[in-house]
């Protein structure tokens, strides 16, 4: 289960794959410059035994295309 209280992740659940001691999160405590990854705090061995993925619906920013 992911730690709402995580002092690294903040509760999000994921990091900055570049930097996995910052959110993945595109405020100024976080980072994005790298894929996200699991956080520690992230169960990753509990994802076999019936435990739900995160929500990341809220993490990612859809941005329209643009024609150049």
């Amino acid at each position: 289960m992911i730690n709402p209280n995580c002092p690294i992740c903040g509760g999000l659940g994921w990091v900055c794959e570049n930097h996995p001691h910052l959110a993945w999160t595109t405020n100024r405590h976080g980072c994005q410059c790298g894929a996200g990854m699991r956080c520690a705090c992230n169960g990753s061995d509990d994802i076999n035994q019936g435990v739900e993925e995160p929500n990341v619906s809220g993490v990612l920013e859809e941005i329209p295309p643009t024609k150049n």
